[in-house]
């Protein structure tokens, strides 16, 4: 009797309490990406010098996603560069690794905006913050 009311009280406190699991955040479409950053040996640049660049996010499978980030080269002639990353259990962290170099943390903001920190080490260090926002189709 005595398990059968502990567990009773058990379920009945998770329900007021208002327990429930949450939906992995779907991040798959393209985001335009706004950013700021400092390149060794370059110096400092910022989406306003430089044509702001789409992230695409094309395949997703629960917490783990992958996809292209698409951008114009110095000579015009538009390039990707394909990345993966995860969402952490908090459903908000995000890690991120590029397949040329670098890794960028970050956190899922709202439904439409995300914000990252990009890390790239060597003699041709980078670094960068970088806001994606999600278009609308």
């Amino acid at each position: 009797m005595k398990k059968v009311l502990f567990l009773a009280l058990l379920v009945l406190s998770l329900f007021a309490t208002g327990v429930c699991v949450a939906e992995v955040p779907n991040l798959k479409g393209n985001w335009t990406v706004s950013w700021g950053g400092y390149d060794a040996g370059v110096g400092y640049s910022n989406a306003t010098q430089n044509e702001p660049f789409v992230a695409a996010i094309t395949e997703q499978e629960g917490r783990i996603f992958s996809g292209n980030l698409i951008y114009k080269n110095e000579n015009g002639t538009t390039a990707s560069e394909g990345f993966a990353g995860a969402i952490g259990s908090d459903d908000k962290s995000l890690y991120i690794a590029e397949v040329n170099e670098g890794y960028s943390l970050g956190s899922i903001v709202s439904e439409d905006e995300i914000e990252l920190i990009y890390l790239s080490s060597g003699k041709a260090m980078s670094v960068g913050v970088d806001k994606l926002s999600r278009v609308k189709e």
